[in-house]
């Protein structure tokens, strides 16, 4: 970045450099990230995220994620998946819209 076009180059010879005096510019002030969003965050959150604390849906104390598993089957070639013993020729032809 050229030198003209630096904020600190327009803010030479102002003493705080836009920050201020009593506040100060310093790094992470309220917290990293969510820090105090429910202690000194908590007006902002409630205001402009409304949604963010509590749960959604249903408790499920052992959960087994094989058990609800499912294979992503391509509608296309559905009837190829099956073998063409298993199918009686009366069946109508997919609609795929």
């Amino acid at each position: 970045i050229p030198t003209h076009l630096s904020e600190m180059h327009k803010h030479g010879g102002h003493v705080s450099a836009g920050h201020g005096r009593v506040g100060k510019h310093r790094k992470h002030l309220g917290g990293r990230g969510f820090a105090g969003d429910q202690h000194h965050h908590r007006t902002n959150f409630d205001k402009y995220h409304p949604a963010h604390f509590g749960t959604v849906g249903m408790r499920q104390f052992h959960p087994t994620r094989n058990a609800q598993w499912r294979p992503i089957i391509n509608v296309d070639k559905l009837r190829v998946s099956i073998p063409s013993e298993g199918v009686s020729a009366t069946l109508p032809p997919l609609c795929t819209q």
